[in-house]
């Protein structure tokens, strides 16, 4: 016996047992489906592989271009009664001004892509702590993925990444939390 078994003998009492180590196959079985079905949203948008029905990716063209070329001049698209978005919505659709070396559509489902990208990790980062669990991070996968490709036509996955931010910073850091909850409502929310 060893030292151990000796204690619990003298004590009348089990050890318990000890919980088994993370292996990491549960998260690369994760990653890997997340990979695979991002790897079809983004052949989607960029019309690899053609989706039946409406081509969901044209508002990206055609509006929220428009709407980037009226933005970069300093004023908001006042005429145009599609914008019924928040100031700083502003931001999202000028986001894709950051990669001038794509055309406006590609930056935009980047950034995207990029957006999703970020909510995967803190999620993963979150359920991969001890007494946590990964559901959460495979909820996100599939429903991203079954919500094909009008998730990466929009700019709500940048605000659902603020969004799991601030739940995440939460059980921490209140003030952070609040800053980005606010300012995900600056991005969304309208009135408020």
């Amino acid at each position: 016996m060893n030292a151990d078994a000796d204690a619990d003998a003298d004590t009348g009492t089990d050890a318990a047992p000890a919980p088994a180590p993370r292996t990491g196959a549960h998260e690369l079985r994760l990653l890997a489906v997340w990979t695979l079905t991002r790897a079809v949203l983004l052949l989607c948008v960029f019309r690899v592989i053609v989706t039946p029905g409406p081509d969901v990716t044209s508002d990206v063209t055609f509006i929220y271009q428009g709407w980037f070329e009226v933005l970069r001049t300093g004023t908001f698209p006042l005429d145009d009664v599609t914008w019924q978005y928040p100031p700083a919505a502003a931001l999202a659709v000028l986001g894709p001004g950051l990669l001038p070396f794509l055309s406006y559509p590609a930056a935009f489902f980047l950034l995207s892509f990029v957006a999703d990208a970020v909510v995967t990790g803190l999620l993963l980062y979150a359920g991969g702590r001890p007494g946590r669990t990964l559901r959460g991070v495979w909820v996100w996968t599939a429903g991203v993925a079954l919500l094909g490709p009008t998730a990466y036509a929009r700019y709500d996955l940048m605000v659902t990444a603020l969004a799991v931010a601030a739940l995440l910073a939460g059980a921490r850091r209140a003030r952070a939390a609040g800053a980005l909850a606010g300012f995900g409502a600056l991005v969304k929310v309208w009135p408020v």
